[in-house]
């Protein structure tokens, strides 16, 4: 009985090392099947015909928008990630890689779809899982504001600021600030002062101009009257002292009678320079 039970093990023993033995006598891109070692499909192939004592696996290429990424003895391909916005589209060997363009978010863990990205300056999304299973996580999005409270966000630096507390400058406030922009102290400045500077040589200068405008008119004119009066024609002068019509009282000359004509026409020079 000693040497049945004996016997049984070492059979059993023999079978275990004659079958480790094949097991590692099949390559990597091997498997064992029904004491064979049968070749595995490479990626991008599928298994058309499974090896038998007559042939090895026959391997087939994966159809369009299909895909086998390992080496494998699967008798299909998988089917190809669907997307709305592709990062990497997909080949026999890999699978698609989902993506969404800038101003979209990711509606799920596989990004195969995208929401719009609701938020303005200032905001960023806040995610929150709607559902999941063992495949796809879904999400959806609340805006929320990216600075604390009495902050703004600088644009320009990408990055949060305290907001200017005026009261406590002992400054009115003209604007109190948002999520974007910094508040508003009504303060007097340089700007305020320069502002009344540049008043006043305004008045100054049209004062200035108007007077020099009033000065110009005021000569031209003078100018016009002098030179008219100048050349205003002179009256026609009788040469004969006949022609003068005034009584000798009223001219207030005596003729000498037996005078020359010198006489006369010095007379009618006097006459007339009068």
């Amino acid at each position: 009985m000693i040497h049945l039970n004996l016997s049984m093990a070492l059979i059993a023993l023999f079978v275990a090392f004659w079958t480790i033995g094949c097991v590692k006598s099949c390559g990597d891109q091997q498997t064992q099947m029904s004491g064979r070692c049968c070749n595995k499909c490479p990626p991008g192939t599928y298994v058309e015909e499974f090896c038998s004592d007559r042939q090895q696996t026959a391997c087939k290429a994966c159809p369009d928008g299909h895909f086998s990424q390992l080496p494998n003895l699967f008798d299909r391909c998988e089917k190809c990630q669907t997307c709305q916005h592709y990062a990497v589209k997909c080949t026999s060997t890999t699978n698609a890689t989902c993506s969404c363009a800038a101003g979209f978010l990711c509606s799920n863990s596989i990004c195969s779809t995208c929401v719009k990205d609701k938020c303005v300056t200032g905001e960023k999304p806040k995610r929150t899982v709607v559902s999941s299973n063992a495949r796809v996580i879904e999400y959806s999005y609340q805006c929320e504001a990216i600075c604390g409270e009495k902050q703004y966000f600088d644009v320009q630096t990408n990055d949060c600021k305290p907001l200017t507390q005026c009261s406590v400058l002992g400054f009115p406030e003209r604007f109190p600030g948002n999520r974007t922009h910094d508040s508003i102290c009504d303060k007097p400045g340089p700007k305020d002062g320069g502002d009344f500077i540049h008043v006043i040589l305004g008045i100054s200068v049209i004062l200035l101009s108007l007077s020099l405008f009033l000065f110009m008119s005021y000569t031209c004119i003078k100018y016009l009257r002098i030179h008219t009066a100048n050349h205003k024609p002179m009256l026609a002068v009788p040469t004969n002292i006949s022609d003068f019509h005034l009584p000798k009282e009223e001219s207030g000359l005596q003729f000498v009678q037996d005078g020359s004509k010198d006489s006369d026409i010095c007379d009618l020079e006097s006459i007339i320079l009068r």
